[in-house]
């Protein structure tokens, strides 16, 4: 498998959702310290935190496309381990609740360990991060 499928349903509009996903400050709240974004195609920004044996803390991201309160996607590169992934964010309504989507693409054969590492992260992130800070 090439990617990392995760659905997690929020209490929260759409709208208040998309805050979440391209805003700085929100962004760093429950994902990662997030450095630069803006919600412009092609606009680069980054994610840092501490590094560790196994990563140099950083990933650099470049705007892909989006939609706004729909989806966003981002190229994501990790120099140490070298990694070029593609992740893309959609939202869906209904009765008042947002389905959130996420698709983290691009991993290859030997990347089996990283995508692991990043699946447990990624929903981590969004079953109790980003859930906490919409139901807060």
């Amino acid at each position: 498998m090439s990617a990392i499928n995760i659905e997690k349903t929020y209490p929260s509009s759409k709208e208040e959702v998309w805050k979440y996903l391209v805003n700085d400050e929100l962004l760093s709240t429950w994902c990662m310290p997030a450095k630069g974004f803006s919600l412009d195609k092609g606009k680069e920004f980054l994610f840092e935190m501490a590094p560790s044996v196994f990563w140099d803390g950083k990933f650099y991201n470049k705007v892909m496309d989006f939609e706004e309160n729909n989806f966003i996607s981002y190229e994501c590169i990790s120099k140490r381990p070298r990694l070029s992934t593609v992740v893309k964010w959609t939202l869906s309504e209904e009765n008042g609740k947002t389905m959130l989507s996420l698709e983290h693409s691009g991993f290859r054969g030997f990347d089996w360990l990283t995508k692991t590492m990043l699946a447990a992260g990624w929903k981590k992130m969004m079953n109790e991060n980003l859930y906490n800070k919409l139901t807060e």
